[in-house]
């Protein structure tokens, strides 16, 4: 067991791993892959928690920060605990939640994933 933190993204684990596996098949998938691996970093109140994102689309959640993540997110647990939950696209970014991408790849992704995450 691990902090809150960590525990709320093991939570979206199974829906993320459901959404991006079957779009990593065939062409369209390939394309996808070149985005992959993915490493997002979640700062709150109980540290920094890293989400990976593997070229096969499984995901895992280990504390800690990584030197050179895709994507930083920061925000209260509980504030990215009521987006995890909502898991739709908002009109605008919620002002409370700093998310910050690091490179091309994590810009897309995070552009890709913003309706699973909230963001």
């Amino acid at each position: 067991m691990g902090t809150p933190t960590e525990e709320l993204l093991r939570g979206i684990v199974p829906d993320l791993e459901g959404y991006l596996r079957p779009r990593l098949a065939g062409f369209l998938g390939s394309l996808l892959r070149a985005f992959l691996p993915q490493t997002w970093s979640f700062e709150t109140e109980d540290g920094t928690t890293t989400l990976t994102i593997a070229p096969d689309g499984s995901a895992t959640v280990a504390p800690g920060a990584v030197s050179a993540p895709d994507v930083t997110v920061a925000a209260s647990r509980a504030r990215l605990a009521e987006l995890f939950a909502r898991r739709e696209r908002p009109a605008a970014r919620p002002a409370d939640v700093r998310v910050a991408a690091h490179t091309a790849k994590g810009r897309a992704a995070v552009e890709q994933m913003r309706a699973r995450f909230g963001l």
